[in-house]
């Protein structure tokens, strides 16, 4: 099984997010997880969501509501996901194309 997987699956399950549904969809993984950060943050102050946006650099230049703030939270936790992803695959792909040593 893909490694990256498994560690989205240990993400989903240590912050209660909702993946029966998604079997082996990694994508669907990763949309329930970012829902489900937005969905903890949503009962926040405004100024805590704000807070939390700013320190995961989220895109936040044009929000102004809480709705706003929460939806540029979660388009950065797919963000995050999707090039941690990547760079697992990247290793992964390095891995199987290493030279063997034959001498």
């Amino acid at each position: 099984m893909d490694e990256y997987f498994e560690i989205l699956q240990e993400k989903a399950k240590k912050i209660g997010a909702d993946i029966k549904e998604c079997g082996y969809d990694k994508d669907c993984i990763k949309d329930a997880i970012a829902l489900k950060v937005k969905s903890n943050l949503k009962d926040e102050s405004f100024e805590t969501i704000k807070d939390k946006a700013t320190t995961i650099a989220a895109d936040t230049l044009n929000c102004n509501t809480k709705e706003e703030f929460l939806n540029a939270i979660e388009v950065k936790v797919k963000r995050v996901l999707e090039e941690e992803n990547e760079l697992y695959t990247s290793i992964e792909l390095q891995k199987n194309f290493m030279p063997l040593d034959l001498g």
